[in-house]
């Protein structure tokens, strides 16, 4: 099924999506059409908000979602990304090579232009069936030499936020609730889960509860020191407490699911670290790699948080910024997205089976998973906020 059937119309603000949950502490609860009496803390702040052009929508998450907001036109990022793989030369009995390499969709947040693909054999561009992530196919059957492909395009990302309209079909319900090979679904996962959301009635409750659990009791392992970093393992994410955003995001995935909670993992490439640089730069070389979470809401539609950089932003000592990764994105961080999904088969599909995610080239010598070094520079065209 196609990954996005929904249009820029169907694109809401995110107003009233965290005045519709009932937190345990410190928070406002949203009775009778409006707040009580409890005070706001001071990330809800409408003055703290503002203080970062990032997060000028996201003031709307406290207000009613029938009440009128004025809200400036969201921040739009232009950005021309080269993506570049090499293959080296094969072994003189191979018969042929196969190199896949991801490319980006349009959808309710970005739009994909000027898309060129530069090789020395021909190429299609494919889409899995499942997910609908597309990608440059090759089939070399002179694999005796080198193989370096390049792709170029541009991105035009706007500020992420809530998709309001509860029937659109982002992604596919089924693979929002499936368990994955590294995702398992139930057991110490469910009981986990329901003892976090003991006292939560909504989805919406119940999810941002498991967001702030996966931040509070979950590091962030910038030194890469995990036996199995990066490979979205579950059960060892919930024994060793810390991972990179796919292994965070995996474990926060199976709490999710586990309560019946529809959840897709999204992977895509960040322009900067945390703390943002700034000025961000023009040009720049990216090291690898980031990834968030959207969730379904039966009522408020696609929700997307990002739990990973939430607590790399905590630890930074940014909390209005990491509170606002449950409705959000930092723009910086999520430039652009790729693909989605666990457990892939490409198209054509591969032969030595899935992978567990596809943001990187993937290739095969008669079948067999051989290397594909990668090179992803960057450099930004125009930046709506400037």
């Amino acid at each position: 099924m196609p990954r996005f059937s929904t249009t820029p119309a169907q694109i809401g603000g995110v107003r009233g999506l965290v005045a519709s949950l009932v937190f345990k502490t410190s928070v406002p609860h949203y009775v009778g059409g409006g707040f009580d009496s409890h005070p706001l803390p001071p990330f809800f702040k409408k003055k703290e908000l503002m203080k970062r052009r990032d997060f000028l929508g996201f003031a709307a998450l406290i207000l009613p979602s029938a009440a009128p907001v004025a809200a400036d036109a969201p921040r739009v990022l232009i950005t021309q990304f080269t993506y570049t793989v090499a293959v080296l030369a094969a072994p003189a009995s191979t018969q042929a090579e196969d190199v896949w390499l991801p490319i980006p969709s349009d959808s309710p947040w970005q739009t994909i232009s000027s898309l060129t693909v530069t090789a020395p054999v021909s190429y299609k561009i494919t889409t899995d069936l499942h997910y609908g992530n597309r990608m440059v196919y090759l089939h070399d059957t002179q694999p005796a030499q080198p193989l370096q492909v390049t792709v170029q395009f541009i991105v035009a990302r706007k500020q992420v936020g809530v998709l309001n309209n509860a029937s659109a079909s982002l992604f596919s319900l089924a693979s929002g609730i499936a368990p994955d090979t590294r995702v398992p679904v139930g057991g110490r996962f469910a009981g986990i889960a329901k003892q976090v959301t003991l006292d939560d009635k909504t989805p919406l409750q119940k999810e941002h509860n498991l967001f702030k659990h996966v931040v509070a009791t979950m590091h962030y392992d910038s030194k890469k020191t995990s036996p199995k970093y990066a490979q979205g393992d579950s059960a060892f994410v919930c024994d060793y407490k810390s991972g990179n955003c796919s292994d965070l995001h995996s474990y926060l995935i199976s709490l999710s699911r586990s309560l019946g909670i529809p959840a897709v993992l999204e992977f895509g490439f960040p322009l900067s670290g945390i703390p943002v640089a700034s000025p961000l730069p023009a040009d720049g070389k990216i090291a690898g790699y980031h990834c968030w979470v959207w969730f379904q809401d039966k009522q408020r539609g696609w929700v997307p948080l990002d739990a990973a950089d939430a607590r790399r932003w905590t630890d930074a000592g940014q909390q209005t910024i990491s509170d606002s990764l449950f409705g959000g994105l930092v723009l910086e961080r999520t430039a652009v997205a790729v693909s989605c999904g666990r457990d892939l088969t490409l198209s054509p599909p591969q032969k030595a089976g899935p992978l567990n995610y596809f943001i990187y080239p993937y290739a095969e010598a008669d079948g067999k998973t051989v290397p594909a070094s990668w090179t992803l520079t960057y450099h930004v065209l125009s930046d709506s906020s400037h």
